[in-house]
């Protein structure tokens, strides 16, 4: 019987919240994709908790300064930063590299612009030169613990080039726990691609405006205040997530449709990067978060699903990690205070009578 009005009062609860949600104006699904690594376990276990970061050196700064590329995996050193491989793969059917910045810096809004510049030019060049064949890339920096940074102290960048379709690598994770990367054999095969990376040039996107059947193309040429948009720039919108895996998600969107990240125009990527870190640090102080992840999906030839590029901004926070705040299509009444907030310390910023935030790592 308690098991009966406990179904029952759960239905009840689930129906009368549908009802006070406003539906977003326009609602295509897209699918996702899971990419789990059971084999880093050991490594992610293991790794020191944050009291014990302050009095210690950094890896990455450790790794920075040894000469011995090939015994860190490093392929390329630029002006600012570096490319490696990951020691710890999120994937076993793909290429995992990491953007390393020389400034120990922790979040991406401390880094200097030709810094952040170089970051974002190795990224597209990465992805030019290994992603065209491949389904997805996954391009990312997890900034603080609670969004996933083992190295919480050193901002760096993810690239997961992965050659296998949707849903494929944590299949395989399953069957097979512990998976054997030959990680040295893999830098030997790629240096001699890595050695015409500073000539590569990235090629030209098509200029498509629109696409009819893409939800983003949609919702960014709608009502402003109904699709909770917060800017809308020369290249690209600024909106909170109408699909937000947690509280105050945020997308940045190419007004263009591009579906990736090699395509985007050198003046779209820039605007996309500068209001990245103007407005991530003023989410995290609205919603009192202190870590978040920055990212987006780049989409290969072999992908099936393919979507509009989006860079997202998501907010974490510890006591996050067991009850995610949403995965639903809706705007309630917690994300309008939010979304009036956001826009207000916005406007200030373009006003140019605000201070801008420095994120609390």
């Amino acid at each position: 019987m308690k098991t009966f009005l406990t179904i029952l009062f759960t239905i009840i609860i689930s129906c009368v919240s549908h009802l006070f949600c406003m539906e977003t104006a326009y609602s295509i699904q897209k699918p996702n994709a899971i990419v789990y690594a059971p084999w880093r376990e050991n490594y992610v276990n293991t790794q020191q908790k944050p009291k014990n970061f302050i009095n210690q050196s950094c890896t990455l700064c450790n790794i920075i300064n040894n000469k011995n590329n090939r015994e860190n995996l490093i392929l390329h050193r630029g002006n600012y930063s570096l490319i490696m491989l990951a020691s710890q793969p999120y994937i076993s059917n793909g290429i995992h590299f990491l953007v390393i910045p020389y400034e120990h810096k922790k979040e991406l809004c401390n880094l200097s612009s030709s810094t952040y510049h170089e970051e974002n030019i190795f990224t597209q060049k990465l992805c030019g030169l290994f992603s065209s064949n491949a389904h997805q890339a996954y391009i990312n920096s997890n900034q603080g613990l609670a969004a996933g940074a083992s190295i919480p102290e050193h901002h760096h960048r993810h690239i997961i080039i992965n050659y296998a379709p949707n849903f494929y690598n944590f299949i395989e994770a399953i069957r097979e726990t512990k998976k054997a990367i030959d990680l040295l054999s893999l830098y030997k095969e790629l240096q001699p691609q890595i050695n015409c990376f500073q000539e590569l040039i990235l090629p030209q996107h098509n200029q498509t405006i629109c696409s009819q059947n893409c939800y983003y193309c949609s919702v960014i040429r709608q009502d402003t205040q109904q699709n909770l948009i917060i800017y809308r720039g020369k290249q690209t919108t600024v909106m909170f997530s109408h699909y937000p895996t947690y509280l105050g998600e945020i997308d940045i969107i190419p007004n263009q449709h591009i579906e990736a990240v090699e395509m985007i125009p050198a003046e779209t990527y820039e605007e996309i990067n500068q209001l990245t870190v103007n407005i991530y640090p003023l989410i995290l102080k609205i919603i009192d978060a202190q870590d978040s992840n920055i990212g987006l999906i780049s989409y290969g030839n072999k992908a099936k699903n393919k979507d509009h590029i989006v860079q997202k901004i998501i907010p974490r926070k510890d006591n996050w990690k067991k009850t995610p705040i949403t995965q639903s299509n809706h705007v309630n009444g917690d994300i309008k205070k939010i979304y009036r907030k956001l826009l207000l310390e916005w406007h200030s910023l373009l006003n140019k009578n605000y201070e801008i935030q420095k994120a609390k790592l």
